[in-house]
């Protein structure tokens, strides 16, 4: 079970300086990838003692291009914490920033079993040849996670316009119920006034027979 105190985030300007004494003990090339260093989530202790800051346990880059993620660079040195739950907070988190971005697919040539175990797979032949991406080269290494089904998301799609164009005929539906009860109210409230005055005018006249022709003889 994931300890509670382990906490995955992007990593910030000042996570720089713990960042490169991570990919120092990792013997990666720190000097080349702190100018990616926004790509990548860290995992920290935020139990630390009172006025410690909280250190770096791993880090994980993610780099986004349009609908294909590429997971790289996974940054955890040698200690007594088991790395594949500092992978598993990474992951959760990796997946996360991923959906969010509208990523469909992620890919990793990273090696540990770990990532195996978590659904990596290679890809088919038919989706290497259409994905694009600007990372994925001709290397056989390549690992495929489908983090959106593209069926089941599209059906989706498709379930939304549904429900979104019957709300709109409902909507028009009672709009134009509106118009009509307005319109029928309205003619209602004409006839009434029209009849009122008919009647007035009615009531006067036989009251004051002379009244007529006094009008017509002005």
């Amino acid at each position: 079970m994931e300890p509670s105190q382990w906490t995955a985030r992007r990593a910030t300007l000042e996570d720089l300086p713990a960042l490169e004494a991570l990919w120092q003990r990792c013997g990666l090339p720190w000097e080349q990838l702190e100018k990616f260093f926004t790509e990548f989530q860290v995992v920290t202790n935020e139990e630390g003692e009172e006025g410690e800051e909280s250190a770096i346990h791993a880090a994980l880059g993610l780099l986004v291009d349009g609908a294909d993620g590429l997971v790289h660079t996974e940054a955890i040195p040698p200690s007594d914490i088991d790395p594949d739950e500092l992978r598993a907070v990474l992951w959760r988190r990796v997946q996360l920033v991923a959906r969010n971005q509208g990523v469909q697919r992620l890919w990793t040539q990273e090696d540990a079993p770990y990532w195996v175990a978590s659904g990596f797979t290679a890809p088919s032949p038919k989706t290497r040849a259409e994905v694009h991406a600007s990372f994925l080269d001709s290397d056989p290494g390549w690992k495929l996670f489908q983090l959106v089904d593209p069926d089941k998301a599209s059906k989706l799609v498709q379930e939304q316009l549904a429900i979104w164009q019957a709300s709109r005929e409902q909507e028009s539906g009672e709009f134009l119920r509106t118009i009509s009860t307005v319109r029928n109210a309205a003619f209602l409230t004409t006839g009434v006034i029209i009849a009122i005055l008919i009647g007035m005018a009615t009531y006067i006249f036989l009251r004051r027979p002379d009244l007529m022709q006094q009008l017509l003889r002005r």
